[in-house]
């Protein structure tokens, strides 16, 4: 169990606490469980593929090629990071580190910067989180400032981590190119697939019964790569109603962003999803890696306007700070 004071003091009144029999959620939470396609990355089955792009937007994707190993040390580095002191996370990660700290009503834009918002549009939304731009961690974090023996661990095994995603990302995308019978050459591939943009978010959500853990939105990515752990609590929308994505062990959980729907000219959905609440005596972590594409890369389609992904990004950032939520790709609809 966590030490309260790692998290940020306005979450300590409502976590849970309680040494009472665990609630449970069926009558507080009516979305249903269901069972996501599942996708083997070692033996692709294109027509499978295919079907959960399109009909789900959401899939497992199993046998990566990452090491149980490594991915022990993924679990551990990121436990340890996050629960470090608030006050000592806040000034770890302050301007002069590549990483950036955020929790509570801070929204975060397509490029990880957290967004301040009125509390009236954002909610009670309980979690917290850091942005590792994993181009920046060879150059910078070896001269962090800060000597805890926690912060180097977590650079190198996320180094590794990156470098295992970023094989799995190129695999993935491409196969989801041959589905659509897309024709992308490799320096336009590697324009949708940008290292220099690539984010890892990890976050922790609190023992907390009483908010939800976060907002529904789409991703701004083209593809979304989630390392979630047994607690669950993702859910996503079909066919109009919420369902909560059961979590299978040794596997990731694969959705679509918007970019992908713009790519596919609507043939695949940029997928609906939210993390609800966490009724479990347990924290719940997420290890989510973005893929977005260069801020140059330029998309065209049918279906919406010409625009630059650093176009999208701002009008999402606008959004979030006008509106208090992301609105997305129907700004860009060329028949709005």
């Amino acid at each position: 169990m966590s030490n309260t004071e790692s998290y940020p003091p306005e979450f300590r009144p409502l976590m849970s606490e309680s040494t009472e029999p665990e609630i449970t959620v069926e009558h507080l939470n009516k979305s249903k469980d269901i069972q996501i396609p599942v996708i083997n990355l070692e033996r692709l089955d294109m027509e499978k593929l295919k079907e959960a792009c399109k009909d789900w937007g959401i899939f497992h994707l199993e046998n990566t090629g990452i090491p149980s190993t490594l991915m022990s040390q993924v679990k551990e580095v990121t436990e340890s990071l996050l629960n470090l002191p608030f006050e000592e996370k806040r000034k770890m990660f302050g301007v002069n580190s590549p990483l950036s700290y955020y929790w509570s009503t801070q929204m975060v834009s397509p490029s990880g910067n957290a967004l301040k918002r009125d509390p009236e549009k954002s909610g009670a939304h309980l979690f917290e989180g850091i942005n590792v731009p994993l181009a920046s961690l060879s150059r910078l974090l070896p001269h962090s400032r800060c000597s805890d023996p926690k912060l180097e661990s977590f650079r190198v095994v996320m180094e590794e981590y990156g470098r295992h995603i970023s094989r799995i990302v190129v695999t993935l995308f491409e196969a989801i190119a041959d589905t659509l019978s897309l024709e992308i050459s490799g320096d336009r591939k590697m324009s949708y697939l940008s290292e220099s943009t690539g984010l890892v978010r990890v976050q922790r959500y609190p023992r907390c019964t009483e908010s939800p853990g976060l907002e529904a939105h789409t991703d701004s990515s083209v593809i979304s790569i989630i390392n979630e752990d047994e607690v669950g609590g993702l859910e996503f929308m079909k066919d109009g109603e919420w369902f909560k994505a059961t979590p299978l062990a040794n596997s990731f959980v694969i959705n679509l962003g918007d970019m992908m729907q713009v790519l596919s000219d609507d043939e695949y959905k940029s997928v609906l999803h939210k993390v609800g609440k966490i009724m479990k005596k347990k924290e719940r972590y997420s290890i989510i890696y973005f893929v977005f594409p260069d801020k140059e890369c330029m998309f065209e389609s049918s279906r919406y306007k010409t625009f630059k992904f650093s176009e999208y990004e701002a009008q999402v950032k606008l959004d979030i700070e006008n509106h208090g939520s992301k609105i997305g790709l129907s700004r860009f609809l060329n028949t709005p």
